[in-house]
């Protein structure tokens, strides 16, 4: 399913950012040229002003606001888990996986993480 539509994982973005270079582009030559005697923009004059702006003030992705606002919910007005939290977290998932579970996470993962088994506590005398 996801091969037959992955032109649009291309197809989209780039819609996008054509979308947004034709607004910049009228805004700018709408409003520029009246009020600041700024001269009009090119196509790809706006391209490289959306990039630019993009660059400067919404680098930090495309979450935006709801991300933020849907992490301080989720983690109950922390922002997110320390690191021992989350650590502890994931042992507990790992312990509650079933052994199909665990082998196919090794395999997706490799060697990035390491997830082992909890040793028993042997007690000799």
């Amino acid at each position: 399913m996801i091969r037959r539509f992955r032109f649009l994982f291309i197809l989209v973005p780039v819609a996008f950012v054509t979308a947004a270079a034709f607004a910049t582009m009228g805004l700018w030559n709408w409003l520029m040229p009246s009020l600041f005697g700024f001269g009009t923009l090119t196509f790809l004059k706006a391209l490289g002003v959306f990039a630019l702006v993009r660059l400067l003030f919404g680098a930090r992705g495309w979450g935006g606001w709801h991300h933020r606002r849907l992490a301080w919910a989720t983690y109950g007005g922390r922002g997110r888990f320390s690191d021992a939290e989350w650590q502890q977290r994931m042992q507990d998932r790992w312990q509650n996986m079933s052994p199909e579970q665990k082998e196919r996470l090794r395999s997706r993962c490799g060697s990035r993480f390491h997830f082992e088994e909890p040793k028993p506590s042997s007690s000799e005398s």
